[in-house]
């Protein structure tokens, strides 16, 4: 018996023990209640802190197109979930409270809650702990991929369904490590591989995509600069091989990769570019397109596959899909001929359909017969039976006289050249002299009317909001017209040098990234009237008789020279001249012999001081002054320039002459500006705490003017002071300016659509207490404040919406907390 009371007693010992610790904890859950629920306030509290900086982070990365890992995106939805159930269980905490009323608390229910509340604690604190484990919170998005672009006229018709499926088995086939794409210019060659890399991605074959344009003329080092764009690799060597070895790496690092190569003309080193070889790579697979089956073969490709002509039927489907025709019987019989005489080139069938939407049957009869008439037969290619070209001869007929001059000069460009509207605009302008125009703006209006004629009839394709492409072969149409002077203006162009080229009845020469070292010393060019050259990356030097025999020149384009402004002497009927990088090896005095001249850019590099001669230019309408070391504006030169209606000076120059300053160099007042009377778009740059005198520009319809603000970064992005785009808004920039200065610049508020005001001293934009109304913002859009530290108020006093009718954003940046924005 006393064995088996000791062993019993044992044994509850044992019991006690192991229950004790649960037990009392347990118990401790009905006296921590408080402490518990405080304890998960204050983790909620620092956990949402946390994620409010996390988000805010990611705001801001997301505005420099950057990407959420993938685990930061969990954290964040298992915060938020977690808040949540924080917030559910402070309701039940409240509700459990108010049941007791502060007295006899329900133990059964607040022991729950304790519990809960503990655990939920923990997970919070777990959270927090795993916001440090992060090694990035972003990424760099990849670039948009070319589904983006892909053409809205590709259809999935029998002729093209075929190549497509013979496409994707070659990129299935182990055995197919090149194909090539081949068939005529215009044909859809591109769009096809634009289809086949949307159903790449789709499936998820590759790990990688590429696709670049190569081109008649191969540039390794843009091409080199695509592919790692494509691949988001950065390149940081100088040299073409380094560049090359690096991409090389890259693409090797890749298990599986597709590189689309666009427009293949003959034979690339793809060494030189980067691109390992199918031994070297074997997960790496090539498609290029190409005009020429023998490409193929150079190429060394195991498939080729050509894209032909569409037949009838389908060229009939795109017609009428693209003209939107009617099903009527005398109707659709000429709509028959006409896509016949365009010979299943869908390029044509478009750009014909186009024109042609919503005519009558008699437009669409004429629009037969004079295709009919049309032979391109000259072209190299293309031979009598397959005259596909025509139609675009046709439709080059039924532009308006400014829109085709717009086309021919566009066919002067490289291929697959970014064509600057703004250039282009000048050229024209250089070239049509028309006294029915008072004013740029007058004849830059329908240059840029015709170019968007152009783009609308697919005949320029717009490349970006300030630049235009041609298509390869309507760009061989604009060559061919212009090779035989067959056109209106009869403009016979010069693309290339050849042995024994005779310029004498050459009215157009463009030797755009063309080696200047073989030019001669001098061009006999009696009849020339637009003269585009250089563009390489290297300056060289030329002839200072090169232009003694082009005394009809009008325009005028140097890139990359180095010349003597004395062999500009001669060109006394010159109106355009656009100066790119270019260097003088003279003071440019020789400049201001040139009296026709209207509109004059130095762009780049290249000079550091206007000549007093430029005072001369009693025509000179516009003055772009884009340059980057420019440091002298001699007095009065400005203020000669009567008839000057555009000044593009930016804030790289600084050096205004301003009342009570002193400088080593002499030079221009602003208030040289206020003598022109014709000036309405400017652009310039200053660095003064106190504005001159007279700072004063009531007509201006565009203009971007900078206080203050660096040189090489600006807070607003509204205006790329490198580009030849013209100023197209209404913008201040200011930076350290005092209460008198600030308003000096009352004549502009009333038009300033975008302003930036930094560090300034100001106690409210706008004070309309008792009856001021003298400055108002109608016109802003957007309004950027940043460290104005004695801001109290955006604005003051009555009538305020009326004020900023217009205005859609305001941004306050390290102003104070306690600024009214009524």
């Amino acid at each position: 018996m006393d064995i088996l009371t000791r062993c019993t007693g044992s044994t509850a010992a044992e019991v006690v023990k192991c229950t004790a610790k649960p037990v009392i904890r347990h118990v401790g859950y009905l006296f921590r209640f408080k402490k518990a629920v405080d304890d998960l306030l204050k983790a909620k509290k620092d956990l949402q802190l946390e994620w409010e900086k996390v988000q805010g982070a990611i705001e801001r990365a997301k505005t420099n197109t950057e990407v959420v890992e993938e685990d930061v995106k969990r954290w964040l939805a298992d915060v938020n979930n977690l808040l949540g159930e924080v917030e559910a269980l402070e309701n039940k905490v409240q509700v459990n409270l108010r049941l007791c009323n502060g007295w006899c608390p329900d133990w059964i229910r607040q022991y729950k809650l304790c519990k809960e509340a503990i655990q939920k604690t923990n997970v919070v604190k777990e959270l927090q702990a795993d916001k440090g484990k992060f090694s990035e919170l972003t990424h760099r998005a990849p670039t948009p991929g070319i589904e983006i672009l892909s053409s809205s006229d590709f259809e999935v018709f029998e002729s093209r369904k075929l190549a497509f499926q013979q496409i994707m088995e070659a990129l299935h086939d182990d055995n197919s490590k090149r194909i090539g794409l081949h068939g005529i210019g215009g044909v859809g060659k591109t769009t096809l591989v634009k289809e086949v890399y949307k159903k790449v991605k789709e499936l998820n074959i590759f790990k990688d995509i590429v696709m670049i344009v190569v081109s008649q003329t191969p540039e390794v080092r843009r091409i080199q600069g695509e592919i790692a764009d494509c691949l988001q690799l950065k390149l940081e060597e100088e040299s073409d091989t380094a560049r090359a070895k690096r991409i090389c790496l890259r693409i090797k690092d890749v298990e599986k990769i597709l590189i689309i190569l666009d427009d293949v003309w003959k034979d690339v080193n793809l060494e030189a570019i980067g691109i390992p070889s199918c031994d070297d790579h074997r997960g790496c697979k090539m498609l290029l397109t190409t005009r020429s089956v023998h490409v193929c073969n150079l190429m060394r490709c195991q498939r080729k596959i050509p894209l032909n002509f569409l037949v009838e039927e389908e060229s009939l489907a795109l017609m009428k899909k693209t003209a939107i025709v009617d099903d009527c019987q005398g109707l659709n019989d000429v709509v028959l001929e006409v896509v016949k005489e365009c010979k299943g080139l869908p390029i044509a069938i478009i750009t014909v359909g186009k024109a042609l939407t919503g005519k009558s049957l008699n437009d669409w009869n004429v629009a037969m017969h004079q295709l009919r008439k049309s032979r391109l037969v000259d072209i190299e290619g293309v031979d009598e039976e397959n005259n596909a070209y025509a139609c675009l001869k046709w439709s080059f007929d039924q532009l308006k006289r400014k829109t085709k001059l717009c086309f021919l000069l566009c066919s002067l460009f490289p291929e697959d050249y970014n064509i600057p509207i703004e250039e282009l605009t000048r050229y024209v302008m250089g070239l049509e002299e028309d006294e029915d125009f008072h004013s740029l703006d007058e004849a830059r209006s329908p240059v840029r009317a015709a170019i968007n004629s152009l783009k609308d009839s697919s005949l320029l394709l717009g490349s970006t909001k300030e630049f235009v492409k041609m298509h390869d072969m309507v760009r061989d149409i604009g060559l061919w017209m212009t090779s035989k002077g067959e056109n209106e203006f009869e403009l016979i162009a010069c693309t290339r040098l050849e042995r024994n080229t005779n310029f004498e009845r050459a009215t157009a020469i463009s030797l755009i990234y063309y080696n200047t070292k073989q030019l001669p010393d001098k061009l006999v060019c009696p009849r020339l009237n637009i003269l585009l050259l250089g563009g390489i990356q290297s300056s060289i030097k030329i002839s200072n008789a090169l232009f003694e025999g082009m005394n009809c020149l009008k325009v005028l384009s140097l890139h990359g020279i180095i010349l003597s402004s004395q062999s500009l002497e001669s060109l006394t009927n010159l109106r355009t001249l656009y100066l790119k990088n270019c260097y003088f090896n003279d003071n440019l005095s020789s400049l201001g012999k040139l009296k026709s001249l209207e509109t004059l850019s130095f762009y780049g590099r290249g000079i550091n001081a206007l000549p007093s001669e430029l005072g001369e230019m009693a025509s000179l309408k516009m003055l772009d002054l884009t340059c980057y070391r420019l440091q002298q504006i001699p007095p009065n030169v400005i203020r000669r320039l009567s008839q000057l209606e555009e000044l593009n000076i930016g804030r790289r120059f600084e050096n205004w002459d301003v009342e009570g300053t002193t400088s080593e160099i002499s030079n221009a007042n602003l208030s040289e500006l206020n003598s022109l009377p014709r000036l309405v778009s400017l652009c310039l740059g200053l660095k003064s705490k106190h504005l001159p005198k007279g700072f004063v520009f009531p007509d201006l319809r565009r203009y971007f003017i900078s206080i203050n603000i660096s040189k090489d970064w600006s807070p607003l992005k509204s205006y790329d002071y490198d580009s030849l785009s013209c100023i197209n808004s209404r913008t201040l920039e200011i930076k350290d300016l005092n209460a008198s200065s600030m308003n000096a610049l009352k004549s502009l508020f009333r038009t300033v659509e975008y302003i930036w005001i930094e560090s300034c001293e100001m106690e409210c934009i706008v004070d309309t207490i008792g009856g001021n109304h003298t400055v108002t913002f109608c016109n802003l859009v957007e309004l950027h404040l940043w460290e104005v530290r004695c801001l109290r108020t955006i604005c003051e006093g009555p009538n305020q919406y009326e004020i900023f009718s217009n205005l859609q954003k305001i941004m306050l940046m390290h102003v104070l907390s306690g600024v009214l924005i009524n």
